[in-house]
């Protein structure tokens, strides 16, 4: 109950920050209308604007096929239809809640209610956050390889946030890579941080916490010998996710060259947005709201005109209707869930 309360208020505050937001921004343009934005899509060829939504979909499609690949690498082999269910319950309630917490519990609920054991869907996830993690860093590396003076497009609020979304991947990997190889000292550290903090009276029921330790770390020597006997697998997902982050940066190019058609630039536009990914990857905000629209009209501003109309459509499509595609799927997956559950009460009594 209580859970269900959190998700409710954490899906109207991010309702709020999105109409915040949008606001903002068309205040700020002042010369946004209606009638104009509506014109500006209609402008844009068909064959862009279908692949900038089948782009779209592909966002929760390919996470889907990352941990489909993962379930597939401990002998759990399901379909394409409950992985994509997976990864729109990931999607859409890490969107929601502050630092994504609450993706990865939503889709460890349909895993676990699907007959995959929890330590395999814990694993799973976990492998899946770190390839997320390093998904980011390759895309950090292509822009700074191929596109590093669009720096230069940004101001310095927004390249310190995208250095910050660097560096912050890039610990993030180490840290699981430790866990993972090195456990015994990460375990150490955080076992003399429990008994510092016990004593200072900062950390109720050290014990508690220190048999959590002691389950991670069982839990980390299984990641790390799925790893090391499967990295077929692991590459296979670690491209998924690449393609995930790719296919929502293309939203931007789609929409770019449907509306302003100067195809020479499209790898200026993908680069600019690989920034915009990363810099919002920084913050701990429901679905990075408002700073990833921050960051798009500084990275464009001085790019293209109409970029108003240009952010809201390009983040219309990528991130607000993909959320929207992946709370439906998940609402409907949780529907049927319920019902079967109904039915197995009815007859057993």
């Amino acid at each position: 109950m209580k859970s269900l309360k959190k998700k409710i208020i954490w899906s109207v505050v991010f309702i709020l920050l999105v109409v915040v937001t949008i606001m903002t921004i068309t205040k700020q343009s002042g010369t946004f209308t209606i009638g104009g934005f509506i014109d500006f899509a209609k402008k844009i060829e068909w064959y862009w604007m279908a692949l900038a939504l089948l782009a779209m979909f592909g966002f929760a499609f390919f996470e889907g096929m990352a941990i489909r690949t993962l379930c597939k690498m401990f002998g759990y082999k399901k379909s394409i239809g409950r992985s994509v269910v997976y990864s729109s319950a990931d999607v859409y309630f890490s969107a929601i809640t502050p630092s994504a917490s609450g993706g990865q519990p939503a889709s460890a609920l349909f895993m676990i209610g699907d007959g995959i054991p929890a330590t395999v869907t814990t694993i799973v996830l976990l492998i899946n956050l770190t390839l997320y993690a390093m998904s980011i860093i390759a895309v950090a590396l292509i822009c700074l390889i191929f596109g590093f003076t669009e720096v230069q497009n940004f101001d310095p609020w927004s390249t310190t946030l995208i250095i910050f979304g660097i560096v912050l991947q890039v610990v993030l990997v180490v840290v699981f890579l430790m866990l993972v190889y090195k456990e015994k000292i990460i375990m150490k550290v955080a076992d003399f941080a429990i008994r510092i903090l016990s004593r200072l009276h900062m950390v109720k029921r050290g014990h508690a916490w220190r048999l959590r330790l002691v389950r991670a770390e069982a839990q980390y020597k299984q990641c790390a010998q799925a790893i090391l006997q499967n990295k077929r697998y692991v590459f296979k997902a670690f491209i998924y996710n690449f393609l995930q982050r790719a296919s929502m940066m293309m939203v931007s190019v789609f929409v770019f060259a449907g509306y302003y058609g100067r195809l020479p630039e499209l790898g200026k536009v993908f680069i600019t947005q690989g920034y915009v990914v990363i810099g919002s990857n920084t913050v701990p905000i429901p679905g990075a709201v408002g700073v990833a629209d921050y960051l798009f009209m500084d990275g464009f501003g001085e790019m293209v005109n109409e970029a108003t109309n240009f952010e809201l459509l390009s983040r219309g499509i990528s991130f607000y209707g993909g959320v929207l595609v992946c709370g439906m799927i998940t609402l409907v997956a949780y529907a049927v869930k319920g019902l079967k559950e109904m039915r197995q009460k009815n007859n057993e009594e």
